[in-house]
């Protein structure tokens, strides 16, 4: 490792650190938007990563079905439970809130060196190169969605800047005619996979940037090299694409093949265009990349007014390839606007996957990208000596206009409103600040280095100033005992069973660690089977698309919203309490206790985790006890007597098997919903046990594409 590269991982490091701010004083709180009640860190990280150490603690498994909520879901295939992205295997080695936030360190950091080695690829200067990278890894976007708990999505983005880095090694070899193109093509690939393992929500905007560059690439080797775009070269581009492609696929296949199988069997597949454009970006909101609008979280798009000016100082002075980056920076603007524009209708109806996404507003994250690149090719202008050429003036004029305009907006705010919040205030003095600099940097002659340090403390103040009022800590000692004594009472109560609160009263987190089972939940990806079956037994409408279950229609959990209980349906779920924020009436459910502001209400017709009736109708009301019962993730074993129909009160989905007696019987679904199989008179033994083959065949897929790429690399 050079000493150069030692010094920019420092930097880069250093800034991290930098932009966290609260977070790094505190590295084992829980990092939350400001004003928000919710982190996705705490409800779903967190309590998905507390799971996967405690089955490996407690009974050597890894899991891949997880238990704790919505009745059952793949671990495997979820996004969210974090397993097949590396990083986040340093939960088994610290404390897992630690964890997270040192992965949302390293990954700043890695975004933040990443840009930083694409713009020196791309012909920036070592200082400018340095402002594009704290322009990106600290833009108020990423750090918005670290408060909102979105670790993978954070991780993802960081691998963008490596990705096209990579992309542009391939085609520089592929025109030099040099022979390393393979290679660095299937190291682009897993780059891209890699990206995918930690959010596949960040691939298909990874995909279309990084072919867009590669193609932008191709046809700048091609212009400056004043070469005849022949076969072999339009023949190497593609090959190029496919092994791209291929590699990706390949190394995400461990999450990719599961994932799809599951996709197809959730709510997802049934999102309308409203349900994916309700946080599109609303037009006025675009004010929001040079005012510091912090309302809605993901609408927040502010890149800052020091990189902005110098963004806009790129495109004055036509610089090399800021074409391209301009084209990044509106393309991603629009399609954050969503439906309001026609593209994004175009792009999700001809677009493999395009219709499964949602928060067109996160775009954004790619505007910053290409600004943070713009602001970079911007310093490289100011730190030449050019005063008096049209240029010079034109970007003197041009730049002092765009400050000023933020200050006369800002005035604006404040007749209208008569008040004006400090975040705005402080944009308004970098504004000021900036008009005076470009007025002293047209007036006196300062050393490069003076006006590279005034730049980088802009852009740094600038953005540290309106993070400050983004980010909050909620401390682990509050976030993880929400409600801790109201968890632990019903574990210890003699009934054994699940959980449905129609609001929200027992937060995810503190449910986990008491060992307690949920029907109800957030998640984006929910079983349709069992989301149809809730809405049979709670009463709320299966029509629309919600990450919640029960959906809450004024998205206030503790309003009441309508349920209309089935006592016996969720019985049927081994649903034992019902907890809620409000009174439920129900003949069948009788109210135990109010504590910590929550009633408490013990279901009657609760079943037991397994029993026997003799038909396949669930509304059968007659049945009788199992003998015994062994549970585990992957494995469950029961000892039960026939004939009947064994029913255990689990969701049946691909990959379960079931064997009576050591021979592989046929398993139903009851209902649509409830694994089964029928027993002949006897004692049995009954083993239900997941094996899907998704997983295992992802795996070695992932795996030997691993080692295939090692030994590559080992033999260049």
């Amino acid at each position: 490792m050079t000493r150069r590269i030692r010094i920019e991982l420092v930097l880069m490091l250093l800034f991290a650190a930098l932009w966290l701010g609260p977070l790094t004083l505190e590295a084992d709180g829980f990092p939350f938007y400001r004003g928000a009640e919710y982190s996705d860190l705490l409800i779903s990280h967190w309590p998905n990563a507390y799971f996967l150490r405690q089955s490996l603690l407690k009974w050597g498994q890894i899991p891949l079905w997880n238990p704790t909520t919505l009745g059952g879901a793949p671990f495997t295939a979820d996004p969210l439970s974090g397993l097949w992205y590396p990083p986040n295997w340093l939960i088994f080695v610290m404390p897992i809130s630690l964890a997270f936030n040192v992965t949302l360190w390293l990954h700043l950091a890695w975004a933040g060196w990443g840009m930083w080695l694409l713009a020196r690829k791309e012909g920036v200067g070592w200082w400018g190169g340095l402002m594009a990278a704290l322009a990106f890894s600290g833009t108020s976007k990423l750090i918005a969605h670290i408060g909102l708990g979105h670790l993978g999505l954070v991780c993802a983005v960081s691998w963008t800047p490596w990705i096209l880095i990579l992309v542009h090694r391939f085609v520089d070899e592929i025109y030099s005619r040099r022979g390393g193109w393979i290679r660095w093509t299937a190291m682009a690939g897993a780059a891209l996979g890699f990206l995918t393992l930690a959010d596949p929500r960040w691939t298909l905007p990874a995909v279309f940037v990084s072919l867009a560059y590669g193609l932008y690439c191709a046809a700048h080797s091609h212009k400056e090299s004043g070469t005849i775009l022949n076969k072999y070269r339009v023949s190497r581009l593609l090959i190029a694409v496919i092994i791209y492609s291929i590699t990706a696929i390949a190394i995400a296949a461990c999450l990719i093949l599961p994932l799809f199988e599951y996709i197809q069997l959730t709510t997802r597949t049934d999102i309308s265009i409203v349900d994916q454009t309700q946080l599109q970006l609303p037009i006025a909101n675009l004010l929001g990349v040079i005012l510091p609008l912090i309302t809605q979280p993901e609408w927040v798009g502010y890149l800052g007014v020091t990189a902005f000016c110098l963004a806009i100082v790129a495109l004055l002075s036509k610089g090399p390839r800021v074409g391209f980056w301009s084209a990044v920076v509106i393309g991603a603007w629009i399609f954050a606007l969503g439906d309001q524009t026609p593209l994004f209708s175009v792009f999700t109806a001809i677009v493999p996957g395009a219709g499964l996404l949602r928060v067109p507003a996160r775009m954004l994250i790619l505007a910053s990208f290409g600004i943070a690149m713009l602001c970079g090719k911007g310093v490289d202008w100011f730190l030449r000596d050019e005063i008096e050429s049209v240029t010079a003036k034109r970007v003197r004029l041009s730049t002092i206009g765009i400050a000023l305009a933020v200050l006369l907006l800002i005035c604006g705010l404040w007749i209208q409103a008569r008040t004006l919040p400090t975040i705005l205030i402080g944009t308004g003095v970098f504004a000021f600040l900036i008009v005076i600099w470009i007025l002293l940097r047209f007036k006196f002659r300062f050393p490069q280095n003076y006006r590279a340090f005034v730049w980088l403390l802009l852009i740094v103040v600038d953005l540290l100033w309106v993070n400050a009022q983004i980010l909050a800590v909620r401390s682990q000692d509050i976030a993880l005992s929400e409600r801790m004594i109201l968890a632990e009472k019903i574990a210890n109560a003699p009934q054994d069973g699940r959980i449905f609160s129609p609001s929200y009263s027992l937060p995810y987190q503190t449910a986990v660690q008491a060992g307690l089972e949920m029907v109800d939940g957030i998640n984006p990806l929910q079983l349709k089977a069992f989301r149809d079956f809730m809405a049979h037994a709670t009463g709320f409408s299966s029509e629309d698309y919600s990450v919640t279950l029960p959906p809450f229609p004024n998205g206030d959990p503790n309003q009441p919203w309508g349920m209309e209980i089935d006592p016996l349906k969720l019985g049927q779920l081994n649903v034992a309490y019902v907890l809620s924020e409000y009174p439920v009436e129900s003949d069948d459910l009788t109210l135990i206790e109010k504590d910590q502001g929550a009633y408490i209400y013990e279901n009657e017709l609760v079943r037991p985790r397994a029993w026997i009736q003799d038909s396949q109708d669930l509304s059968n009301i007659e049945w009788r006890a199992i003998d015994s019962i062994v549970w585990t993730p992957n494995q469950i074993t029961i000892k039960a007597s026939g004939p009947g129909i064994l029913v255990l009160s689990e969701i049946a989905y691909p990959g379960w098997k079931v064997a009576v007696d050591g021979t592989d019987a046929e398993l139903h679904a009851v209902d649509d919903l409830l694994r089964s199989v029928k027993l002949s008179p006897g004692v049995h033994e009954i083993v239900f046990c997941f094996q899907p083959w998704t997983v295992y065949l992802g795996s070695v897929i992932t795996l030997v594409t691993l080692l295939v790429l090692i030994g590559i690399w080992i033999r260049r």
